[in-house]
């Protein structure tokens, strides 16, 4: 019998990556994560959204979203003139 290392899990939340959207998720000693992070890049910004595991037991695993934060990437120091 061979051990699975990644299960099935469904995002749910109040923006598009979190409307239902598929992931597939490793075990994290030997259980489901209780919070997954994600980090995404749009438009010179770092939105890093967090969800947490809710209680249905059954694949896929449903994680609702929780927070947001977002921080402005910028290549180069601002410098005034």
């Amino acid at each position: 019998m061979s051990a699975q290392e990644t299960y099935k899990a469904v995002l749910f939340g109040p923006n598009v990556i979190g409307s239902g959207t598929e992931i597939e998720l490793h075990f994290a000693n030997g259980g489901y994560q209780d919070v997954v992070v994600l980090e995404a890049v749009e438009d010179g910004q770092t939105i890093t959204r967090t969800y947490r595991k809710g209680r249905e037991t059954e694949e896929p695993i449903p994680y609702r979203f929780v927070d947001e934060e977002v921080s402005d990437e910028t290549t180069e120091g601002e410098v005034p003139n």
